[in-house]
Order: structure tokens, then sequence, then C-alpha cells
């Protein structure tokens, strides 16, 4: 009888060696929104000291998307949405975390499969928490918005195919005219295949950005933005 006790004391010692290994991330929900088919939950994580957003829509087959950032006020987050619009299937909206003061831009089509796209920066003068329509570009089945964020001194450009099934792609930058001035324009575009390349410039802004898809359901567009250069060759303007 000894030696079987023995065989089951040595059978469960690493057993319990591994038991008190565990150690708890605490990561929980400590909010949640919902606008319509989209909703945002917050996840606190307490142990980085990180506050993580997560957004998606309530479709069928939907992809979430996420961004986290530093807690600065112990853990607190007030999530609301402060501006909106819609263009055809497209949806964008604003929601802010003023706690934490981050504002994030999210756009999102509502159909099957779709993902939201988003990106979130800092307010650097809270005012108006509006969101401006600052021009439009549609060339094929490419279609492609240009928002201002005043309150964050940001512009944003969504892109997005209208082929079914797709979701948009959403880029920002750093704003240097004031909402309104000038537009956006395309400037040369190349075609191989079922693969599409625009170039496209916001010229008050000095930004120029490649955007690529292939016009197939279900495609996303890709976008790759760099500042322009002066005529003479020199640096870059400020970012």
């Amino acid at each position: 009888m000894k030696p079987l006790i023995v065989a089951a004391l040595s059978f469960a010692f690493p057993l319990l060696a591994a038991a008190a290994e565990y150690e708890s991330t605490l990561l929980v929900q400590t909010g949640k929104l919902r606008e319509s088919d989209m909703v945002v939950r917050t996840i606190t994580d307490l142990e980085s000291n990180k506050i993580c957003l997560t957004f998606y829509v309530r479709t069928v087959g939907t992809s979430p998307a996420m961004t986290c950032y530093d807690a600065v006020s112990g853990f607190k987050s007030s999530v609301n949405q402060v501006g909106f619009f819609k263009e055809g299937e497209l949806v964008v909206r604003k929601v802010k975390d003023f706690d934490n003061s981050v504002s994030c831009l999210v756009a999102y089509v509502s159909t099957p499969g779709t993902s939201p796209a988003i990106d979130c920066y800092k307010t650097v003068k809270p005012s108006d928490d509006a969101i401006v329509r600052a021009g439009h570009l549609h060339e094929g089945d490419l279609d492609v918005q240009r928002i201002a964020d005043p309150d964050s001194t940001k512009t944003c450009l969504i892109a997005y195919v209208a082929t079914g099934g797709t979701s948009p792609s959403l880029t920002c930058y750093n704003s240097l005219v004031q909402p309104g001035e000038g537009g956006i324009v395309q400037t040369s575009e190349l075609r191989e295949g079922d693969l599409l390349v625009r170039k496209v410039v916001d010229q008050p802004n000095q930004k120029t950005c490649l955007i690529t898809y292939v016009s197939t359901r279900g495609t996303s567009p890709y976008f790759y933005c760099f500042d322009e250069r002066s005529p003479k060759g020199g640096p870059p303007p400020r970012p």
C-alpha cells in the first residue's frame, strides 16, 4: 500500500507545481458603446496599464479592429460618439474617450464580411468635436472621402471599392490648412491585370497617396502615403 501512496504523490507533485505558476492578467471589460450596427467595447488591462477599444460591426462574417493606449485617468474612460455621417454604403463615425483625450475615426460598410477601419490619435486642442467632409473623389469603382477633424488638427482619407463585401481603408495625417481648403485629385493610375494603383494628391496638406486594390468581391484597398517634396527637390514639409 505504501508504494502506491508514494507513486500517487510523485504523480501529483508536478501538477501542483504547474498550478502554482498560474498568473492572472487582470483583463476586464470596463465599458460598452453601441451606435446602430457598430459596437465598441472598452477592455482594460490592469496589469499593463492599458485601455483598449475594440470595434466591430454586427453583420455576418465581420472581423473586429482594436487599438490600445496608456490609461492616464486611473483606468477611467468615457467613450461616446461625437461625429457621424453616411454616404451611400459608407458609414463614418468619430468616437472619443474624453477621460484619456483619445479620438478615433471609424469607417465601415454595413455588408456581410466587412471589417471596420480605424485610426486613433490624441486630441491636441479640445474644441468642436465635429468632423467635416472636405473633399470627395470618385474614379471608376473607387471612392475616396477626405475628412477633416479640426479638434485634433487631422485630415483623414477613406477609400472603398464599390463591390460586394468590401471593407474600407483609412489613413490620417496632420492638417496644414483649415477644413474646406482645397481638395483631392487623382494624378495618375496604373492597371495591370486585376491590379489597380491610383495616385491621389492632397495638395493643400502636401500629401501624396498611392491606393492599390483589385476589383473583386470582398476586396479592401491599401494606402501608402508620403509627404510631397518641393518643386526644387528640397526636403519634405514638416510632419
